[in-house]
């Protein structure tokens, strides 16, 4: 398994224990790790920096809807929640870089 596969199974490992159990600083482990990912393997196409500010804007608030499951729909939602906080951390760090590409000579 790759650097980019293991940083990614980290994330989702740890946005659904962070949804089981407390963990000091879950959110800013996410977006730690989002942006780390982003940097070792930047994302250079358009298309799939918006898909990540999609996921990070839009998948909250259609997850808000899975609390009416009964037992399980506030884990998933806390879970969704975590991986869109790591999303945001892939795009603020694939933005950034793109936006220093642009401007550097």
């Amino acid at each position: 398994m790759n650097l980019e596969k293991s940083l990614m199974a980290a994330m989702v490992l740890i946005a659904i224990a962070a949804s089981v159990v407390t963990i000091p600083y879950s959110a800013l482990i996410l977006l730690l790790l989002g942006i780390v990912s982003s940097i070792m393997s930047p994302v250079t196409e358009i298309v799939e920096r918006t898909a990540y500010l999609i996921v990070a804007v839009a998948a909250p608030n259609a997850a808000d809807n899975l609390n009416e499951i009964p037992m399980i729909g506030e884990y998933l939602n806390t879970s969704i929640d975590g991986i869109a906080i790591a999303a945001a951390g892939m795009w603020v760090a694939s933005f950034t870089i793109a936006l220093i590409n642009r401007i550097k000579p």
